[in-house]
C-alpha cells in the first residue's frame, strides 16, 4: 500500500512543521517509502487528496499530519473513495479525531502504531447540506448556534497563534465563551430526527455528533459511537446563561446529560431549521450560516487503535 503524508504545517501555529520534521527522520532512518505533500492555505487539503485519488489506481493510504481541520477536508477531498485508507497523527489544536478513535495525541506513538499495527476499520462519516450551504461530510461533529459563533470568532482571533505558542489555546475559547455569552440571543430551533418533530424554545445550540468528543476533549455526546451507523443529536435550550458556563464545565466528564436544559436524540437524517439564520461548524470549521440537513451511513477505512470495529483488509 502506497504511503502518502498531507501535512498542515501551520497546524497549532507552525507546530504540525516541527512535528512532521521528527517524523520524517524516523521514517528515513527507517527506509519507509513515502510521498509528503504540504498544504499552504485554507481548502488545500481537499485539493491535495482529490489529486491523490484522481492519480493513484491502487491501495493507498493517506496520513493527515495536522488537526481536526485537516482531517476533515482531506475526508472531504477522498469523497469515500474504496481505495484509501485514512491514517492521522494528531499535530493540532483540538485534535478531537484521535480521541475519537483511540489514537495516541503523541505523534512519534501514533506514527509507530500507524506501521506496525496497521488494523483497517470502517469508520462512519456524515454528510451535510442546505439551501445556503455547500454540502460536505465531517468526522467529528456538526452543529448550529452558540457553539459555531464561538469556533467563528476563535478561528478569527489574533489571539489565538499567541496562546498557541504558549500551550494555552484552550484560553481562547474560554475567553470568547464568557465575553459571548452575555450577548448571544438564544432562538427557537425546529429539529427533525428520521421524521419526527421536536420544537426547542430558547434554544442555544444543536450539536449532531458521530463520536463522544469536541472542542479539544468534551465529551458532548458521551454515548455516541463512531460505527453504529447513527448520528446523535445534542440539544441545550431553556437555559439561563448562568447555567451554559456550568454547562461547559460539566462536559468535558459528560455530566450535562443529566441536566434538564439537554435533550439528546438519536438518528440517521437530521433537519435542523430556527427562527433566525444561525452559524454552521463543521468538525470545528466554519461553513456558513442557515438550514442544514445531516445523514448517517457514508463509511471510510481508517487505521484507528482498537476502539471501533475493525476488518482484516
Amino acid at each position: 500500500m502506497k504511503l502518502i503524508f498531507i501535512v498542515n504545517p501551520a497546524a497549532k501555529n507552525g507546530r504540525a512543521r516541527k512535528v512532521w520534521r521528527k517524523l520524517e527522520k524516523l521514517l528515513q532512518s527507517s527506509n519507509i517509502p513515502h510521498d509528503v505533500l504540504f498544504t499552504a492555505k485554507a481548502g488545500d487539503g481537499v485539493k491535495l487528496a482529490r489529486q491523490v485519488v484522481a492519480r493513484e489506481s491502487g491501495r493507498v493510504m493517506i496520513v493527515a499530519v495536522g488537526g481536526d481541520g485537516t482531517i476533515h477536508e482531506i475526508i472531504n477531498g477522498i469523497e469515500s473513495s474504496d481505495n484509501v485508507v485514512i491514517g492521522y497523527i494528531p499535530a493540532g489544536t483540538g485534535n478531537d479525531f484521535a480521541r475519537g478513535t483511540n489514537i495516541s495525541r503523541h505523534a512519534e506513538k501514533a506514527l509507530h502504531h500507524l506501521l506496525s499495527h496497521p488494523k483497517v476499520s470502517r469508520y462512519d462519516i456524515g454528510t451535510y447540506g442546505g439551501s445556503q450551504i455547500s454540502e460536505g461530510q465531517f468526522v467529528n461533529n456538526i452543529g448550529c448556534g452558540f457553539d459555531a459563533h464561538i469556533a467563528q470568532k476563535v478561528n478569527a482571533s489574533k489571539w489565538k497563534p499567541f496562546f498557541n505558542r504558549l500551550f494555552l489555546g484552550k484560553f481562547v475559547y474560554v475567553f470568547y465563551l464568557v465575553k459571548e455569552l452575555f450577548f448571544y440571543q438564544p432562538t427557537r430551533i425546529r429539529l427533525q430526527v428520521d421524521g419526527k418533530s421536536h420544537t426547542f424554545e430558547r434554544a442555544w445550540f444543536a450539536t449532531i455528533a458521530n463520536h463522544p468528543y469536541y472542542g479539544g476533549g468534551m465529551k458532548i455526546a458521551p454515548f455516541a459511537k463512531a460505527d453504529d451507523g447513527a448520528l446523535d443529536v445534542v440539544v441545550v435550550h431553556n437555559v439561563s446563561r448562568l447555567k451554559i458556563l456550568l454547562l461547559f464545565v460539566t462536559v468535558f466528564w459528560g455530566g450535562h446529560r443529566k441536566m434538564k436544559e439537554v435533550t439528546m436524540v438519536v438518528g440517521k437524517k437530521i433537519h435542523i431549521d430556527a427562527d433566525d439564520v444561525l452559524p454552521l461548524h463543521a468538525d470545528g470549521e466554519s461553513i456558513g450560516a442557515g438550514n442544514i440537513t445531516v445523514s448517517a451511513g457514508k463509511t471510510i477505512h481508517i487505521i484507528a487503535n482498537g476502539s471501533i470495529n475493525t476488518t482484516d483488509e
